[in-house]
């Protein structure tokens, strides 16, 4: 499509959707402050400074982040970085300790300089350590077969049965 001849026209009486800058405000062809700007479909714009930017799959304002209507926001981001969690569903963990919602759900915690060193969880009733790829503590609650393990296999402490009242000051048993 040609551009029309403007020779001899007024931007401001013909063409009123001509956008223009006037040191970073963004105006009309009649010079009236453009408050509010849509742009169907997508596009690169560069650098874009403005309060609010909404779309069909996102939300942004100044502290959160509308992603299909869920919030997300810099306190959220705060707690991430301090290792928080951002649950808000909350959790009864027992004994009197109710109403709790930061819990993490993990399936190992690993060391951060050996990928053979972590704590895993599996099953329910069962838990345990891996010390440079060794099982090293074992805790099992799945029934007949309760125990406590601490050992790598051939040097082992391991608890079974009942045990009410003991006292172990070393020596042979």
């Amino acid at each position: 499509m040609a551009l029309p001849d403007l020779t001899g026209q007024n931007i401001q009486d013909t063409y009123q959707r001509v956008l223009q800058t006037d040191n970073g405000t963004l105006r009309d062809g009649t010079g009236s402050l453009v408050n509010e700007l849509t742009v169907q479909g997508t596009g690169s714009f560069g650098r874009v400074i403005c309060t609010t930017i909404s779309a069909s799959t996102g939300e942004f304002d100044a502290n959160t982040i509308f992603i299909g209507g869920t919030p997300f926001n810099k306190g959220d981001l705060d707690d991430l970085k301090e290792g928080k969690t951002i649950n808000t569903v909350t959790k009864n963990l027992g004994e009197g300790d109710t109403g709790k919602a930061n819990i993490v759900r993990p399936e190992a915690i690993m060391s951060p300089v050996d990928d053979s060193t972590y704590s895993k969880f599996t099953v329910p009733g069962r838990m345990g350590s891996f010390i440079s790829g060794t099982l090293f503590h074992d805790f099992n609650l799945s029934g007949s077969n309760n125990y406590a393990r601490i050992g790598d296999g051939n040097t082992d402490i391991q608890l079974k049965g009942n045990i009410n009242d003991a006292t172990l000051d070393g020596g042979t048993f």
